[in-house]
């Protein structure tokens, strides 16, 4: 049993509830994003059931929660199917109060979008709009795939020149990837490096957060070099959980605003974003023949199904089929007008 659970119904037992549950979650491994939808998942159940304890509440308040998701707050299947895990997390796992079947509830129906995606032409565009450490993010993004998290993260270890790859994490499910650099990466991001480093032997050397456990294996680690942050803070900011000074890794909100820029000097008027960068980089590998197979490995999905949705981006019948307006002039078909005596011969002889 889970020995965090508290008995007493008050709003101080349920705030020192939802930090067990954050608590238990950081000790499962889920990444921070993850624990922070789950805890506002959770809490949006609990506001629903009239603020009462989660731990008297069961399948029958999660279904009627669920059903309010689809038929009243008009959510998609996915927001939907993120609550579901959530609850079920926490009453199956955290809880140890097993949901059991929850019967039938109304089942979102929302379809997902399609993608935006840019032209290679747009994309090149994007590129060059960028500059700095700006530029650098968004040609990992293209041009090998990187999700926004994935990319600020990076460290200096998570990049071999001589095998010509970058070591990707997935916070999200703890898995990792390589995937090839870009060539025309080498250069920009060989310099990056090295001014990074010229800052780092300036300064002394940093100190920086490192993953899990390792600092308290490897005592000199959080100095080396090959463990810091590629995409490096300007500033050094205390560390929550020791209060020492380190230097962590930029914010997503740097990025997204670069882009934001960038998309305005472009005059590109798509509702893109940092992770538009991504969408294209599969795009445009599945239009230029590439299995999509591999294309799934390099993503990092664990579903073919997830992949299989830029199938319907790379060549869609948009782009395949032409209006009848651009037909050349003397391939157009020509106007079959039909007499009165010829109609009523076809509605009697289809009667």
């Amino acid at each position: 049993m889970n020995t965090a659970i508290i008995t007493n119904p008050t709003q101080k037992a349920k705030s020192r509830l939802r930090d067990d549950f954050s608590r238990w979650m950081k000790m499962k491994g889920k990444s921070d994003n993850t624990i922070r939808d789950y805890i506002n998942d959770v809490l949006a159940f609990v506001l629903f059931s009239g603020q009462r304890d989660p731990r008297n509440l069961g399948g029958a308040e999660v279904k009627a929660f669920l059903t309010h998701l689809a038929a009243d707050k008009n959510v998609s299947w996915k927001t939907q199917s993120q609550n579901l895990c959530a609850l079920v997390l926490f009453y199956d796992h955290f809880l140890q109060q097993p949901l059991g079947d929850i019967g039938e509830f109304v089942r979102a129906m929302k379809p997902p979008k399609l993608p935006v995606v840019f032209s290679a032409g747009e994309l090149q565009r994007m590129i060059d709009a960028l500059s700095g450490r700006s530029k650098i993010i968004g040609m990992i993004q293209g041009g090998a795939s990187g999700r926004i998290k994935e990319t600020i993260c990076l460290r200096v270890k998570d990049v071999d020149f001589e095998r010509g790859t970058i070591h990707f994490i997935d916070f999200t499910k703890g898995k990792d990837r390589y995937v090839p650099m870009p060539e025309c990466l080498r250069s920009p991001l060989h310099h990056h490096l090295a001014s990074l480093k010229a800052r780092f032997d300036a300064d002394g050397g940093w100190l920086v957060s490192l993953p899990d456990a390792y600092g308290l294996k490897n005592k000199g680690a959080e100095r080396d070099w090959i463990w810091q942050y590629i995409f490096a803070a300007r500033d050094l900011t205390p560390d929550p959980k020791d209060g020492r000074l380190k230097r962590w890794h930029i914010f997503e909100k740097t990025q997204q605003d670069a882009v934001r820029k960038a998309l305005a000097m472009c005059g590109i008027w798509k509702k893109a974003s940092t992770h538009t960068f991504r969408h294209t980089y599969a795009t445009l590998l599945l239009e230029a023949g590439y299995s999509i197979y591999d294309l799934q490995k390099l993503l990092g999905h664990s579903r073919i199904e997830t992949t299989m949705i830029y199938n319907h981006v790379a060549s869609p019948v948009e782009r395949r089929i032409p209006s009848p307006l651009d037909f050349p002039a003397n391939n157009r078909h020509p106007i079959i007008t039909i007499s009165p005596l010829q109609t009523s011969r076809i509605e009697f002889q289809n009667a």
